[in-house]
This record gives C-alpha cells, structure tokens and sequence, in this order.
C-alpha cells in the first residue's frame, strides 16, 4: 500500500495558507492546492483548487490580476454580471491572459464562458449585500479563512478589494466585492477594482 503526504504550510509573501503535493503528485489536483503558473503578458500567477465536480476542478486566482477592471463604464447594475462589460473582457483580453495550454483544459460553465467572477456566498456561505443564491451555492472550503479571500495586485503587491459576479437588488448601481481585509461589501458599478477569476479544468 502507497501513502502520501500533504503538508500544509503558509506562504512566505502573501500568509496563505497551501499545500505542498509531493513530486511524484505534481499532476494530481485537490481541494487546496496552489498551481504555479505564468500569464502571457509575463506575470507570475498562481490559482488554487476551491472545488472537485464530476467534470472537472473549479479554481480561483490567488491574486487580483495586474490591472484593476470597471464593472461598467456607466454607474449602473441593470441585467448584472451577464450585462457587464467586466463581462466582455472576461470573455476577450482577460481570457487571453492564460496560457494556451491551460485554456485547452478548461471546461465551460453553464452560461458558457469559460471564466467567471466568484459569487457572494462561494466566498462566504451567505449573501449579505448581494442578490440571493439558490441552496445548492455551498461556500468553498479554502474561503473559510480569512487568509485565503485575501488578494494582492500590481508588482507592488497591494492589498486588493475585488469584485464579485452578484448585484445588489437595493441599489440600482451597486455590485458585491470583498474588501481588503476580507470581508464582504458592495460599491459603485464604475468604480475601478480587483479581479480574481474562477474557472475549472480538467484533470490530465
């Protein structure tokens, strides 16, 4: 009989929380893992496992990418996520981001795209500013420390508030984010923020 070992351990620059995998697992995804990778404009990245589906691993950036995104152009929230122009750069140039081989294993989610932004209670279990999300929505298990819904941006590795795909129905110009320490809130459609992509792959 084989056994393995993860160690989990804190990242020296940013505090995460990860698991180290052994070498000879190095292909082998879990619930927790950080993938290091490498954007095509030239940036270091990592994402880590949040979920295992039956068709393949849901996984979040670590980080913000580089450059901080509007939801729309116009202060609004009218049609959501779906409606949003942060939407159509998900879609296009932020796509373009990922490495060729890595887009080749992603699989599509429902609405066909194959990158999305995180939702309210993915992150946190509940939704407190954003719209209300079906039973089924369970809270990814990495999210339940704080250290793991923390997110840094740019070189200067600033902390970063993010966006998240869930508009507020009280307002007609709010979306949900998370704030810089972690925690839930919401802003002004046309302000400028953080985005932290999900996606899920297939396993080699």
């Amino acid at each position: 009989m084989k056994f393995s070992i993860e160690i989990n351990v804190e990242d020296e620059k940013s505090g995460k929380s990860i698991v180290l995998v052994p070498a000879e697992k190095s292909e082998e995804l879990c619930v927790g893992k950080v993938v290091d990778f490498q954007l095509t404009s030239g940036e270091k990245a990592q994402y880590m496992v949040q979920r295992v589906d039956e068709d393949g691993y849901l996984c979040l950036l670590v980080d913000c990418l580089p450059k901080a995104y509007r939801m729309n152009k116009q202060n609004t929230n009218v049609g959501g996520y779906c409606a949003s122009e942060l939407r159509e750069h998900m879609i296009s140039d932020i796509l373009d981001l990922f490495p060729a081989d890595l887009r080749e294993r992603m699989v599509p989610f429902a609405s066909g795209d194959l990158l999305r932004l995180p939702t309210e209670k993915e992150i946190f279990g509940c939704n407190e500013y954003g719209e209300v999300e079906p039973e089924s929505v369970r809270q990814f298990e990495p999210m339940k420390s704080r250290r793991n819904r923390i997110a840094f941006r740019g070189e200067d590795e600033c902390l970063e508030w993010y966006w998240l795909e869930n508009e507020v129905e009280s307002s007609a110009a709010n979306f949900a984010l998370i704030d810089d320490g972690g925690d839930a809130y919401y802003t002004d459609a046309s302000d400028a923020y953080g985005v932290r992509p999900a996606f899920k792959i297939r396993n080699l």
